[in-house]
């Protein structure tokens, strides 16, 4: 009897098993035929097969999580992350899911999220150092370097012959102004690989921090000898030559970056800051165009694509910009100041002086905004209003400021 009651619990376990394949059937087979298109790459088709598996059984966690990299792969950064939320909801135990979730919100910019999950990920597995590589960027872009530099040091000591480690620790302690503990990271890297291009790219970091820029630059040659298509070494020498005053060699490095990274939004920056420094305004004004094409709300190179707007006379584009830039950048008091001064050129005074106003409210010390908010006040007739402001910005020091306290306030 024990025995066929045992028979009899068997088949019936079997058929439950079998009753929920019947009924999970074409979830499952969706699953597999999205898994087949992420092999060829098809991945519009696979986020077909992975909606269908989920239409068919909503609680299947892993359709939810394999949508959410297939959703990640078409650059669909929030609604795969609704997908990682769902999954880890139906399964916490998903193999990896933390530590993929972690690289979807650093992609959203989420980096306390990203730095949450990837915390979590280590305290599943505390031996992993790439779970602390990926801990560490987490924290250099959320600009906590004193926790990167401890996720760094972690990692050198589950492996301390780890030369990117170290270099990775030196850009922490750069980033801190620890200069000489980021010589020692690059003094280590160095000994343990004589031949890292990346050894001399970071060390040339280091000088441009110091103002050796000669240096810096002989840094980079080393690093571009032992890797000619290191863009970022070409990129980092024109930052320096830029600083050093060699605004053509500095051009010419920028374009050799943008070469070899079409996509380089940065380098487009720096060499159209060469190209207006050498009065090619028409040139920079392109270069400012691709950078804001490639990151729509990069808020510097709106303002000074204003600057050039402005100098070729489109004084119109140029409002424009410094429009944006303030909505980008509302605490920049240069803004409010550059856009009054092409407010000025229109007439519109009342306006140019409100601007002026954010501007010194932002910054007290701001002389060249008490002067040109004086201008205005002359242009309305506000003579005394703007005496006082020629005053106080010739106390700040702004040398025009006593000449125009001379012509319009001395014995009036």
């Amino acid at each position: 009897m024990k025995f066929s009651t045992l028979i009899f619990l068997f088949l019936i376990s079997t058929l439950s098993i079998q009753a929920q394949i019947i009924q999970y059937s074409p979830g499952l087979q969706a699953m597999k035929d999205g898994d087949n298109e992420v092999q060829v790459r098809n991945y519009p088709k696979a986020y077909e097969q992975y909606s269908n598996a989920i239409a068919v059984d909503p609680s299947l966690a892993d359709a939810y999580y394999k949508r959410s990299i297939v959703l990640t792969k078409m650059a669909r950064y929030s609604e795969a992350l609704a997908d990682q939320n769902k999954a880890l909801q139906l399964n916490p135990n998903i193999n990896n899911l933390y530590d993929v979730r972690g690289q979807l919100r650093m992609l959203v910019e989420d980096f306390p999220g990203a730095i949450e999950d990837y915390t979590k990920a280590i305290e599943s597995d505390p031996t992993q150092p790439e779970l602390y590589n990926k801990l560490a960027h987490a924290h250099m872009a959320s600009g906590d370097y004193k926790a990167a530099v401890e996720d760094y040091t972690t990692m050198i000591a589950l492996d301390p012959a780890d030369t990117l480690a170290y270099l990775s620790r030196a850009l922490a302690w750069i980033n801190s102004n620890e200069l000489e503990a980021a010589q020692k990271d690059v003094n280590k890297a160095m000994a343990l690989s004589k031949t890292n291009s990346l050894a001399f790219e970071v060390q040339g970091l280091i000088f441009i921090e110091q103002k050796k820029y000669l240096e810096a630059i002989r840094a980079m040659d080393q690093a571009i000898v032992i890797n000619p298509q290191f863009a970022l070494a070409y990129y980092n020498r024109g930052i320096a030559r830029k600083l050093n005053g060699d605004n053509v060699n500095a051009e010419a490095d920028f374009t050799r970056a943008i070469e070899l990274d079409h996509d380089f939004t940065s380098a487009y920056f720096n060499r159209a800051l060469a190209r207006k420094k050498m009065g090619n305004e028409e040139e920079a004004l392109k270069d400012y165009d691709k950078a804001i094409s490639l990151d729509k709300d990069f808020a510097e190179a709106i303002f000074f694509r204003g600057l050039t707007k402005k100098l070729l006379g489109d004084y119109e584009g140029a409002i424009a910009d410094y429009d944006q830039s303030a909505l980008l950048n509302p605490n920049d008091p240069e803004i409010y100041n550059n856009r009054a001064n092409v407010r000025m050129l229109f007439g519109e005074y009342a306006a140019a002086i409100a601007d002026y106003d954010n501007a010194i409210k932002l910054r007290e010390d701001y002389g060249i905004a008490y002067y040109n908010r004086a201008i205005a006040r002359i242009m309305m007739s506000k003579r005394l209003l703007a005496c006082e402001d020629l005053q106080k910005s010739s106390t700040l020091g702004y040398e025009p400021a006593q000449q125009a306290i001379t012509d319009f306030c001395t014995n009036r």
